[in-house]
């Protein structure tokens, strides 16, 4: 495994980053290697590693004590997509714009212990939740959209934030997007839930739907995701 960091720098970002700053215990890295993918999987391989490959194509790492999830810089969905310009003289800028959520945009580059924090920092200063990329066909593309919607009920009842206005409109168009091709919104929600234990164990269902029900009535828009609810 040495050898992925002999051949390309590599990033830690997100929530592993954010829990060391806070003193918290975690199971999970997230790492980006500037490496291209055919190469970080041949030394996967040689490795013995137990792994597996996601439908992403990223990589997880399989340790008795933790996972590693790992993506070559190419397949990451941002900078695959052109979404974000990948800077070749300030990746770790790049890198940490590349984050959907402010709140996860956390990065450290572990050959010059580097770190960019300053989307997080502002995040825990202004208690709102940003999507930091405001390009539309940013968050069309984005692959994880009833993954995001729970993520931000989530982060708002674990530390009582708001949601700027360009989340706020994400999350009305989304959930507008689930409703128009005749799918119950709260049953999606509840469906992708259960693949993520943290939000099965902290988000009930009613709360979901207050959360939903909350949006309509903040702004207003299609009421046939409340009458479907």
């Amino acid at each position: 495994m040495y050898d992925i960091f002999v051949f390309g720098s590599a990033y830690i970002v997100g929530g592993y980053l954010r829990d060391f700053l806070n003193s918290i215990a975690s199971r999970d890295i997230d790492i980006i290697v500037d490496l291209d993918n055919e190469k970080l999987l041949e030394i996967i391989q040689n490795s013995e590693v137990e792994y597996t490959i996601n439908r992403h194509k990223g990589i997880k790492l399989h340790f008795p004590n933790i996972t590693v999830d790992m993506w070559s810089i190419e397949n990451n969905w941002a900078f695959k997509n052109e979404l974000v310009k990948l800077n070749d003289k300030d990746k770790l800028q790049s890198i940490a714009k590349g984050c959907f959520y402010n709140y996860d945009s956390l990065v450290v580059n572990l050959h010059s212990f580097n770190m960019n924090i300053q989307y997080y920092l502002n995040f825990k200063a202004e208690k709102k939740l940003e999507i930091l990329q405001k390009s539309p066909l940013y968050k069309i593309l984005n692959p994880t959209t009833e993954a995001n919607i729970l993520r931000a009920f989530y982060l708002k009842k674990i530390y009582h934030i708001d949601f700027s206005s360009n989340t706020k409109k994400y999350l009305i168009d989304k959930i507008g997007e689930i409703t128009d091709k005749r799918l119950n919104p709260l049953l999606q929600l509840e469906l992708t839930k259960a693949s993520y234990k943290k939000y099965t164990s902290s988000l009930s269902e009613s709360e979901i739907e207050s959360s939903i029900l909350e949006l309509y009535k903040e702004n207003n828009f299609d009421k046939q995701i409340y009458l479907k609810l």
